[in-house]
């Protein structure tokens, strides 16, 4: 546990909220938040000191302490105007190996990140962009590496950087002034690793990876490994020789293994991805975390709350991490519906509809057999559930569901599934899976008490050269990020009506996230406990259906 002591303001302690509550989920690292600056002239007990001060100076004797604690061994953070307010002490100046500089206007700030490789800036999936008011440092000595820096009027200015004082280690970072940047998940990322940094803990050593089963994500999975420092596909898994081979294919350095047993007996596999039919699951993750691995679980995470209750128990008792690949968190469109409802855009949720589907014959694999797929609602289900658990985390207390077999009669899944959820507090989601639908509804049809959003599909052609010259192909409507509409009163019943710029989707963002927490105890994304959630519902509904009757549930 990296003891650290925070030291703001209180416009600054506000702004530090979101952060701050990042670190207590990494359950790495204690804070003790104050705002009396002479805590600093005895910072005893503790392995890191951070400040964002409202003072524009230290005392003597406070500086005497700051100072004595980083050349003792401590590890330093200064956020934002920390540098320009301090650095007016030559001893601090030196200590930290910059001058005081001045502030850019406020404005959407591009910062980048300069060495990939180092502990503070591993894996982060990109430039960090976001408006805030940029302190740059000036004046650096030699020996600091800039990690961070901003182009400003065409001239280039570091932002944030590290370096070695005395016996300790120093890292400032010239952004941060409120609690939107705080919000940003990579600058929570940049500054909880420039704690760990600071204190001295350098990371685990990587991880390697035993794929169970290569189906047709077996690729996906492959490739995102691939791309994440600190992850390595070591092992393969299948009972298909043609699978095994297409493994190979994808990552040439892996190694098949003959069974189960040997894959879980390799020395080298520290974490399982199973990859394997809904129905083995359960079953599969269990052996793996009982051999001792890590386990990543494609979605669904397993069939029924009680398997769901048996991989949290086992993972728990044994030390492990246990995630389940809800890899559409990321999606775009799902991550601007996120903020807005999150930055209170709709005010507050009370209704939601989400719907997936046309009128098309289902696929002839397992996903349409529901004895080993769960049924309809454990395919698309898994992932637009997860989605509206996020959306409204109120617990679930009464699930309603309906299902048809009218059009599809050669497979045993239901052609068309709905349900509906009521929250503790009265908000209500319906959700519909359709393969019957010849008029589909919007992806998304959200009410808040100060606007809506409203989700339509978009379709996407892309144009292929073959041997027979260009063709045309259009891409299945479910896999596209949608239009995305907020709507807000107008005047008489007319209302405001802007689409949404979608943000980027992070590459690699699942991957990149576990990594992080296995390697340097970051918050995991994916927790079993929300996937357990997600589960109970679908449970919950199948047995809805089968009864015809709504169920009071505690979910």
């Amino acid at each position: 546990m990296i003891r650290t002591l925070v030291v703001a303001g209180p416009r600054q302690a506000e702004a530090l909220e979101p952060w701050l509550d990042y670190l207590g989920r990494s359950r790495a690292v204690a804070v003790e938040l104050v705002s009396d600056l002479g805590m600093l002239a005895r910072p005893h007990g503790f392995d890191v000191v951070v400040a964002h001060p409202a003072e524009s100076e230290l005392d003597s004797e406070a500086e005497a302490g700051l100072l004595e604690f980083i050349l003792g061994g401590g590890g330093f953070i200064g956020l934002h105007c920390t540098n320009s307010r301090w650095g007016r002490s030559p001893a601090y100046a030196r200590l930290m190996g910059s001058a005081p500089g001045l502030p850019l206007p406020r404005a959407q700030v591009v910062s980048r990140v300069c060495p990939t490789d180092h502990d503070i800036t591993r894996r982060l999936a990109g430039d960090l962009t976001f408006e805030d008011t940029c302190f740059p440092q000036t004046e650096l000595s030699a020996d600091c590496e800039v990690l961070l820096s901003t182009n400003w009027r065409s001239c280039e200015h570091p932002v944030a950087y590290a370096r070695a004082a005395g016996r300790g280690r120093v890292f400032h970072c010239g952004l941060g002034e409120d609690q939107s940047s705080y919000a940003y998940p990579p600058f929570q990322e940049l500054l909880y690793r420039g704690v760990r940094h600071v204190a001295g803990l350098d990371e685990a050593a990587g991880i390697g990876i035993g794929m169970l089963g290569f189906g047709a994500i077996g690729t996906e999975h492959t490739a995102a490994i691939d791309q994440v420092p600190g992850l390595e596909l070591r092992a393969i898994c299948d009972r298909s020789p043609v699978r095994v081979a297409a493994a190979i294919q994808a990552a040439p350095a892996v190694r098949p293994a003959a069974d189960l047993d040997e894959l879980l007996a390799n020395s080298e596999v520290d974490m399982v991805v199973v990859s394997t039919p809904p129905n083995t699951h359960a079953a599969l993750a269990l052996r793996a975390l009982d051999a001792g691995k890590h386990v990543v679980v494609e979605k669904p995470f397993c069939l029924t709350g009680r398997e769901a209750d048996q991989l949290v128990d086992a993972a728990e008792a044994s030390g492990l991490t246990l995630t389940v690949y809800q890899s559409r968190r990321w999606d775009p469109d799902f991550l601007a519906l996120q903020q807005l409802v999150s930055e209170g855009g709709l005010g507050e949720v009370f209704h939601l509809e989400a719907f997936v589907g046309g009128f098309q014959h289902p696929c002839h694999f397992w996903h349409s057999d529901a004895a080993v797929s769960g049924g309809v609602i454990y395919d698309w289900g898994s992932h637009y559930l997860d989605w509206i658990l996020q959306l409204i985390p109120a617990e679930v207390v009464q699930v309603s569901a309906s299902h048809h077999n009218l059009v599809w009669h050669d497979i045993t899944n239901d052609d068309h599934f709905g349900l509906r959820l009521r929250f503790e507090g009265g908000a209500e989601a319906e959700f519909i899976h359709s393969d019957i639908a010849a008029a589909r509804k919007p992806k998304w049809y959200v009410l808040g008490t100060k606007g809506a959003a409203v989700g339509h599909w978009r379709t996407g052609v892309i144009s292929v050269r073959g041997p027979n010259g260009v063709s045309q192909e259009t891409l299945p409507v479910a896999d596209l990020p949608c239009e995305l509409h907020w709507l807000r009163p107008g005047p008489g019943d007319r209302s405001h009506d802007q689409t949404m710029v979608l943000p980027p989707s992070p590459p690699q963002a699942f991957y990149r996230n576990l990594a992080g927490h296995l390697l340097a105890q970051e918050p995991l994304a994916v927790t079993p406990q929300s996937a357990r959630r997600n589960i109970a519902v679908m449970e919950a509904a199948t047995r809805s259906a089968a009864q015809g009757q709504p169920i009071a549930v505690e979910i």
